[in-house]
């Protein structure tokens, strides 16, 4: 059975800044700590990532593949969520999750919407605990946003609103750097998406 929901909301980040910081590497580990523990880039395909995201857990290493893909300029998938290791109980062998991401520009606020949607698809038995698994993915959303943001404030600190220099800088590791350049260009001020 399918459950479906779409969260939306803004991000006081021009849209370069916000799809930049989505898309630096470092940034998952350093600021992400309560959601992970490690992210290991399994594979690359085109413009799709499989990583390991996992975290320790009474001494065991557990967590999940996923597959990562860049819709360039301003979206993002994620699907083909499985369990690692495969032989822990997990809720993903029976939870399919895919998520899609948008981020949309508001040229008014110079600022990002963006719309968050959840497609879950479960078994029957599972269907009742829908709105809990919902609220979860929603927490984890809004704390990831929040991280995001204080991350992208410091950065706004240090070298200006809408800056992108650090995160296209040679020295910095990001996924689908050549994509996000192709689209926002190398400038300290982003070109517009």
């Amino acid at each position: 059975m399918k459950h479906a929901f779409t969260v939306t909301g803004n991000l006081d980040a021009p849209v370069a800044v916000t799809v930049a910081a989505y898309l630096d590497c470092e940034h998952y580990i350093h600021l992400h700590k309560s959601l992970t523990d490690s992210l290991e880039i399994m594979g690359v395909k085109g413009r799709v990532i499989t990583v390991r995201q996992s975290w320790k857990w009474f001494g065991l290493k557990l967590g999940h593949f996923k597959d990562c893909e860049y819709i360039p300029p301003c979206e993002f998938k994620i699907s083909n969520v499985m369990p690692a290791p495969w032989w822990l109980p997990s809720i993903h062998h029976f939870v399919s999750i895919d998520t899609y991401l948008t981020y949309i520009e508001n040229k008014e606020t110079d600022s990002t919407d963006f719309r968050f949607d959840v497609e879950l698809d479960m078994p029957f038995w599972l269907y009742p605990l829908r709105g809990f698994m919902q609220g979860l993915i929603e927490k984890m959303h809004v704390r990831q946003n929040v991280e995001d943001m204080e991350l992208i404030k410091r950065r706004e600190k240090l070298f200006g609103r809408g800056n992108i220099s650090p995160y296209v800088a040679e020295h910095h590791f990001m996924y689908h750097k050549d994509e996000y350049v192709k689209h926002f260009g190398k400038a300290g001020r982003a070109v517009r998406a």
